[in-house]
């Protein structure tokens, strides 16, 4: 399921249990929270695209990176269920972690990252860039610049479609269905929930859990 998108284009949670949300300031307040939580889903993709390091395998196995997740769908309330399953896989990493070795984990992300994210080249910086618009536009909706925050809105959908839609969706795919590390199966899918949400095509459903 997708969230609903306003008529400036503008991504709104699909239900708003917030205080005075039917008030201007309640709303505006909504799209800053969803902006803000759209730059931290962002970041964990860029997170993913990135060659895994001890510091990668550190905050896998502390569950850090499931926290940075969890707080990424947290704008998409009851449509934060497209992630739920894959959160739980991220906790199970974490209670396992005691019986591997770091060292082993780290040898694991390396080869799938080698072999299923890097032919792709570089998809770590348009990430981050999409991450960096969505603070922007979080911080003209709180400045109540609404022409700039739908101008950046527009701007991260014109990056999006033109940096990583056209490759994004198939490393989403080859992380889900080939990899040899459960975790980064796990992280395929979520890649692709984000990015179904983003572009409103659903490219999550092509895999299973």
């Amino acid at each position: 399921m997708t969230p609903r998108l306003l008529p400036d284009g503008a991504a709104a949670p699909a239900s708003s249990p917030a205080p005075a949300a039917d008030s201007v300031s309640g709303f505006q307040a909504q799209l800053v929270r969803a902006a803000r939580d759209r730059a931290g889903a962002w970041d964990a993709v860029a997170d993913v695209l990135c060659p895994p390091d001890e510091r990668t395998t550190e905050r896998l196995r502390s569950g850090e990176i499931g926290d940075s997740w969890r707080l990424a769908a947290r704008w998409l309330e009851a449509d934060a269920e497209l992630f739920v399953t894959d959160l739980i896989a991220l906790d199970a990493y974490v209670r396992a972690a005691r019986r591997r070795r770091p060292e082993d984990d780290l040898v694991a992300l390396r080869q799938d990252f080698e072999q299923l994210v890097a032919p792709a080249g570089d998809l770590a910086d348009p990430a981050r860039a999409v991450a960096d618009l969505c603070r922007r536009e979080a911080a003209a909706w709180e400045a109540g610049d609404s022409p700039g925050a739908r101008e950046l809105r527009t701007s991260e959908r014109e990056l999006l479609e033109a940096s990583l839609v056209p490759v994004l969706p198939d490393v989403g795919r080859r992380l889900a269905a080939e990899a040899r590390a459960t975790v980064w199966r796990t992280l395929g899918r979520l890649v692709l929930a984000v990015l179904s949400v983003e572009s409103g095509t659903d490219y999550r459903s092509e895999v299973s859990s």
